[in-house]
């Protein structure tokens, strides 16, 4: 994590500070299914984001870090036996975008384009609980996710930014993951995310 934070440090010094934006915040993340997931729960995961943006023409170019993820709840009773689940999938992507923004009034901008993201790894946890019939056995257990099991993302990157001052604004935005996560998986990201921006 220190190598990829240094990194962005780097590249914010590539670009320079005047024109770059800082961006940091919260995502709210899940995942759509092309295969019925049956009577499984599909919750929103919390995550972060944390971008460097310079305009270059008329586009803007940001380099990042995006957590993004889900948690599923499933539960099943079947002759008088219940099993309770629940699994919480966190990935980590180093991103980039590019997007057009358009000014619709002093204050609010709204853009659109595309953001890549390259997983760099995550965590998959996963609870579990039995009983019935004098059983009562529970376990957890939890598993890294390897970088290279992660396909390259993308996907479309939409939202709106609006400026407090010359230097401060906030920004809400929308990414709507186009591939699949892994290989043949039939399974996108989707993240809803709320910033802050800081002009240097």
């Amino acid at each position: 994590m220190k190598i990829i934070l240094l990194n962005i440090l780097f590249i914010s010094a590539i670009f320079a500070q005047n024109g770059l934006t800082v961006v940091g915040g919260l995502n709210l993340s899940n995942q759509t299914y092309e295969e019925d997931a049956g009577d499984v729960d599909i919750n929103y995961m919390n995550g972060y984001n944390l971008t460097v943006e310079k305009s270059f023409g008329i586009a803007r170019f940001g380099v990042g870090l995006n957590q993004r993820g889900v948690k599923l709840n499933a539960e099943e009773s079947d002759m008088g036996i219940s099993l309770d689940m629940e699994v919480e999938e966190t990935l980590n992507y180093l991103t980039l975008h590019a997007v057009y923004p358009y000014a619709i009034q002093e204050k609010i901008t709204v853009f659109g384009g595309v953001q890549l993201g390259k997983g760099i790894g995550g965590e998959a946890k996963m609870k579990m609980s039995m009983s019935g019939f004098g059983l009562n056995e529970s376990s957890d257990e939890s598993e890294d996710i390897d970088a290279e099991d992660m396909d390259l993302e993308y996907g479309l990157f939409l939202g709106g930014d609006y400026m407090i001052n010359e230097k401060i604004g906030v920004r809400a935005s929308y990414f709507k993951g186009l591939s699949d996560i892994v290989e043949d998986a039939k399974t996108k990201n989707n993240t809803i995310s709320v910033s802050l921006l800081f002009n240097l």
